[in-house]
């Protein structure tokens, strides 16, 4: 099952060029939907304050994250239009893509600020806690770090710093140096702690990624910084962590110990988020091996790709996941909808819950790896 092979995912050919060019005008200012993600949790704080009902706002983001954004998707199951013809990428970014990025910075430590004030009030019960602490630590894992991953991906340095800021947001510093040198060398490979393997638990996963993340990151910087004869004191892990360190430490001396727990958990489940979407993204895909003991090289069908108009916009095109393994420097309004990405049978949002249920999960996912796999021999032939 390939992405262009659906009724999911139909080409632009199948709707009227009426209908396709104002979303194609209105696409580049849709990208701007990415900053309702930080907005959310503001919001359902100041409408927990103005009705007396904070405890009842406390889902929200969540309820809005995943069961109406998958309702709006099933309405309209149609990915947004490509923007741009591949062969017209420039090497840097228009100004008003990196724009969109930079402001991730503001909007998400704006987002910390009030959640965390909030949190620590006495304006919540345990239940209203734990609703804007899950809220605060997923909407940090979709925004923060989805913007931060675009940002580290470019070839300029103020984008770069800017990416490992907004991960330090979510004390994942670490991230910056394994995804870019180790997930995208090897991913769908046994080498890549990022790579879910066919059979393999999300709880195994989470555990398997959590180790990696911390070893893997660790042991590339002492082993790159040796090779230049420099220290572990000039790993740029140390600068992310610092960052993490001045928020933890800013978070304690305006709202106490409180506060400061807010920031370790809602960073924990954001990193558990990332690493629940890593799980689906690559879930039982592997790259094959010549008679030469050398893989193949990484392409679109490394990665579970699936677009729809709410994740690409929102999400800026992070589901359109094959297309960025086959072109990692690929700003993301250039990533196309078409490639030879396998697709779920369901939408991501109800693929998210099903995994939490292993037995189930595989149930679905493994025939539709079968039928992948039959076709790749196929084309081989």
């Amino acid at each position: 099952m390939t992405q262009n092979s659906g009724e999911t995912h139909p080409s632009r050919e199948a709707f009227p060029q009426t209908i396709w060019n104002p979303l194609l005008t209105l696409s580049s200012l849709g990208y701007l939907l990415t900053y309702a993600i930080p907005a959310i949790p503001i919001l359902s704080t100041w409408l927990g304050e103005v009705t007396d009902h904070p405890n009842l706002f406390a889902f929200t983001s969540l309820a809005i994250a995943y069961p109406l954004v998958a309702f709006l998707q099933w309405l309209w199951p149609h990915p947004t239009p490509d923007q741009f013809d591949v062969a017209a990428i420039p090497k840097r970014s228009p100004l008003y893509f990196r724009l969109l990025l930079w402001g991730g910075v503001p909007a998400q430590l704006a987002m910390l600020a009030v959640t965390t004030d909030y949190w620590c009030s006495n304006s919540l019960n345990s239940w209203g806690r734990i609703g804007y602490l899950l809220s605060t630590g997923v909407m940090s894992g979709i925004f923060a770090i989805t913007l931060g991953h675009e940002l580290i991906h470019r070839q300029q340095q103020p984008d770069q710093f800017l990416g490992g800021l907004l991960l330090s947001t979510v004390s994942f510093g670490t991230f910056k140096v394994v995804h870019l040198q180790i997930h995208h060398c090897h991913v769908a490979t046994p080498l890549d702690f990022a790579t879910a393997q066919r059979g393999q638990s999300l709880y195994s996963f989470w555990w398997q990624s959590i180790v990696g993340n911390s070893y893997g990151a660790l042991r590339y910087e002492q082993e790159r910084l040796a090779k230049v004869g420099k220290s572990f004191w000039q790993s740029e892990l140390l600068i992310w962590y610092s960052f993490s360190l001045l928020w933890l430490s800013l978070t304690v001396w305006i709202s106490g110990w409180l506060g400061g727990l807010f920031f370790i958990l809602q960073s924990a489940i954001a990193i558990l988020k990332l690493d629940w979407t890593n799980y689906l993204q690559h879930y039982g895909l592997i790259r094959t091996v010549d008679a030469s003991g050398k893989y193949e090289p990484v392409s679109a069908q490394h990665a579970w790709s699936q677009a729809l108009f709410l994740h690409d916009l929102a999400l800026l095109n992070l589901f359109r996941h094959g297309e960025h393994h086959a072109a990692p420097n690929c700003p993301y309004p250039y990533l196309r909808s078409e490639s030879r990405s396998p697709v779920y049978p369901y939408q991501h949002v109800t693929m998210f819950f099903l995994s939490l249920i292993p037995p189930v999960f595989q149930r679905v996912v493994h025939p539709c790896l079968e039928q992948f796999e039959a076709q790749q021999k196929e084309v081989l032939k």
